[in-house]
């Protein structure tokens, strides 16, 4: 009995002894969880709470090893973010990313169960890792239903796990799901503040790059700016921009800030530099280019380019367009392994580079909009409002050095109407650029040459010694334009008139204006002593050029007065001697200085733009005149005006001499419009009009002066005439034989073949009349049937 009771008493002593056990290894176990949940309570960060838990693990419960698998965004497949013991190594060692279904860990994740494997050689899902274990424990991390990871433990032994362990590690998982989705909720909401106060310091730096690259004038301060507030978004201490100009095919870095190289802004490359580097692959592919630093290597590989100065661990250009001609790169590179850029870095440079773009485009466009306000469009040359700025310069500068002289030459080319409407407007165009180039080699380089307008040219010499310094210059033109100049497959010659004008300190002359109307003055000398030369501005000729201003208020004083009067020589038929009409000829009488010759005003009118209101006087008093004389004579006769190139051209001319004679209540017929060869073919296509219409309505059209102009075959067959005027200079030239008068049988011949009237002008003899009979002449006026006749002697000649 007593024997009996010591047994129990033992075996109560034992199990009390167990029970204590138990509850140890349970407070244990508590206080393990416990302290587990209170120590990831602190931590924050899916990496720190990752890679405490799994050494917790292995600490805690005496395990080999421990890893933890996070599922993939994929939802596909697992990868190991934690481990330690055996399975702490590299990512690129061991098993460090599976499919969810492979291996034991993709098994337990696919089933969302723990997995207690006590011997793996039985187990067909086992898969050996780096090194291989006999026992294997995989717990999934789940919130809820939904698999967020696994853990995953291994030991060398066989049956080392219990589902002691598995009980322990399940709550582990519990536990670490709760926070790894707390976390995940702290870190959205921490993205979201991050993202919030970026965009606010994105909006800010946007903000502030568009509006300084609107007003900014300075580009190296441009360039800096943007570059401080790019380094204030991402990492951007090295910064440059390069611009390529393919005009020049020259490269260029304006602004280039870098920790380990350096590079002068003056510093030019040439164009071989685009075929060889990577900022020169963004130039030719016009495309932004990311390289990664270990995708740079391979890249230089295929594409055979090379990252020049130090090697960059990332590299990021975008390019911009900023003007017709200039292209550019802006470029941010790391030199740090760990520092790379994204697609968000990406889009903040193509906003920066579009910004850089609009503000040089916006001074490359105020720089073209100012030089289209100062240069010539055809030729590029200064025009006269920059000609005017550099001689008030010049001017400026002989007060500062009063020895030397500044002087300006008048250009105007001889014959390019000629050129223009011959040739036409094109090859026109192109022969006053290369006349352009030509004199430009004339001068020096300090000299400025602008182009006035039309055929009209401007030479300011800055810093002469003295006049013969300017002689030499015009003589240097005057021969060049000798030569002759291919232009659209055609030989062209010219010649030019200048007009030289010199200003010194001694002169007190500070006028650009009138330096200028001086060079004019002297330029239209040159032309009327027969062109292809130069002249020198003299008191004389400023004395003629006031003559010629009164001349101008006198002419306008008597068409207003009308103090011109119309004289009509007949115009006789040689085979009836009946007369068919009269040329209606301006005669002047001044009230001071008697009867002044057409020939004194009509050049100067022609000259000056008023031979217009002239061409207008006289065809609005000879139609009247015609209207009385139809009163008294019946019979058809018709009075011929002449009407100059100037008149002629004007759009609405013919309209005007219609509506003029039906305000006279004139037939058409009575009225002839004498025109010159050089008049036709100032505006050829105007002309044409205008002889359609004045023809269409019964205006006969007679070409005056035939055999003085160009004569052109073309023009006669081109323009519908009604009568060709042969020139008096070949009518005093004839001699008794017919057959000794060659030109004037030819004209004659070549009229009738086109079936124009023809007659003579200046028939003064009886020999003469008598000879253009005989060659066909259909009629003739001149002294030898009469002189220009007052109007009330003419209706005399006329009964």
């Amino acid at each position: 009995m007593t024997t009996l009771t010591t047994s129990q008493h033992q075996s109560d002593i034992r199990s009390l002894h167990f029970q204590l056990q138990q509850l140890q290894q349970d407070n244990a176990r508590l206080r393990l969880i416990n302290q587990f949940a209170i120590d990831l309570h602190e931590l924050t960060g899916m990496d720190q709470i990752l890679t405490y838990t799994a050494k917790h693990v292995v600490a805690g419960l005496g395990f080999v090893d421990c890893a933890i698998f996070i599922l993939a965004d994929d939802q596909q497949s697992l990868i190991r973010k934690a481990a330690t013991g055996t399975r702490d190594l590299p990512s690129h060692l061991g098993i460090a990313e599976l499919k969810i279904g492979d291996g034991l860990v993709g098994y337990a994740a696919s089933v969302k169960a723990s997995v207690l494997v006590s011997d793996t050689r039985n187990d067909p899902h086992y898969l050996a890792d780096l090194v291989p274990s006999l026992s294997e424990l995989v717990v999934p991390i789940l919130d809820g239903d939904e698999l967020l990871g696994v853990i995953d433990c291994e030991h060398s032994h066989t049956h080392y796990f219990t589902l002691e362990h598995q009980q322990i590690l399940e709550v582990v998982a519990s536990i670490l799901a709760s926070k790894l989705r707390k976390s995940e909720i702290v870190d959205r909401l921490e993205s979201s503040v991050s993202k919030l106060k970026y965009a606010e310091r994105l909006q800010k730096a946007l903000y502030e790059i568009a509006s300084f690259s609107c007003f900014a004038n300075d580009f190296s301060n441009l360039y800096k700016r943007m570059h401080q507030i790019v380094n204030s978004l991402i990492y951007a201490p090295n910064f440059f921009i390069a611009l390529y100009d393919e005009e020049t095919e020259l490269l260029q870095f304006p602004y280039f800030a870098d920790t380990e190289d350096d590079l002068h802004p003056d510093q030019v490359f040439g164009k071989d530099l685009l075929e060889r580097s990577l900022t020169g692959y963004v130039f030719r592919t016009n495309k932004p280019l990311l390289i990664l630093g270990n995708q740079l290597a391979g890249f230089e590989q295929e594409y055979k380019v090379n990252s020049y100065g130090s090697k960059p661990q990332a590299w990021l250009g975008v390019p911009f367009q900023s003007s017709e001609t200039v292209r550019g790169v802006v470029v941010v590179q790391s030199y740090v392994a760990n520092i790379q850029y994204t697609e968000r870095d990406l889009e903040l440079m193509i906003f920066v580079s579009q910004h850089i773009s609009n503000a040089l485009e916006r001074v490359f466009s105020e720089k073209r909009l100012q030089y289209q306000a100062l240069h010539d469009a055809l030729t590029s040359l200064p025009n006269r409002g920059l000609l005017m700025d550099r001689i008030a310069q010049a001017f400026r500068r002989m007060q500062r050095f009063p020895a030397n002289h500044l002087a300006v030459m008048y250009l105007d080319l001889d014959r390019f109407k000629t050129v223009n409407d011959t040739l036409g407007h094109q090859v026109g165009d192109d022969f006053l650029i290369q006349v352009g180039r030509v004199l430009k080699t004339c001068m020096r380089q300090s000299d400025t040459l602008a182009r006035l307008g039309g055929d009209e040219f401007a030479v300011v010499l800055e810093d002469v010694a003295g006049l013969n310094d300017v002689i030499e210059v015009a003589q240097r033109i005057i021969q060049a334009l000798q030569q002759p100049l291919l232009v659209g497959g055609h030989l062209l010659l010219t010649s030019c008139s200048i007009g030289i004008a010199l200003a010194s300190s001694e002169d007190q002359l500070q006028s650009a204006d009138e330096l200028i109307r001086r060079a004019d003055i002297a330029m239209y000398q040159a032309k009327q002593d027969g062109r292809a030369v130069y002249r020198i501005y003299s008191a004389d000729m400023q004395a003629q050029e006031s003559q010629e201003f009164r001349l101008g208020l006198e002419i306008k004083a008597a068409l207003a007065q009308q103090h011109f009067v119309l004289h009509y020589q007949p115009i006789v038929s040689l085979e009836t001697d009946d007369t068919l009409g009269f040329e209606a000829l301006i005669r002047w009488t001044h009230q001071t200085q008697g009867v002044i010759a057409p020939d004194q005003f009509i050049p100067f009118a022609e000259k000056n733009g008023l031979i217009g209101l002239i061409d207008h006087y006289v065809l609005r008093h000879g139609i009247e005149q015609i209207r009385l004389w139809m009163q008294d004579y019946a019979a058809a006769f018709y009075v011929s005006v002449n009407v100059s190139g100037l008149a002629f051209s004007e759009p609405d001319f013919a309209t005007a001499v219609i509506q003029k004679l039906a305000e006279a209540d004139v037939p058409a017929r009575y009225l002839a419009i004498e025109i010159t060869e050089r008049a036709l073919i100032e505006n050829i296509e105007q002309a044409r009009l205008c002889l359609k219409q004045l023809r269409q309505h019964g205006v006969r059209v007679l070409l005056d002066d035939f055999g003085t102009g160009y004569s052109s075959l073309s023009y006669l067959n081109e323009f519908k005439l009604d009568v060709l005027k042969i020139d008096r200079s070949f009518i005093a030239n004839m001699k008794p034989s017919i057959q000794d008068n060659p030109v004037v049988n030819t004209v004659i011949a070549l009229a009738k073949t086109l079936n124009l009237k023809v007659v003579a002008e200046g028939v003064e003899t009886s020999l003469q009349r008598q000879l253009l009979k005989e060659l066909g002449c259909d009629a003739g006026q001149g002294y030898w049937f009469a002189k220009a006749l007052p109007a009330i002697d003419a209706i005399k000649w006329l009964r």
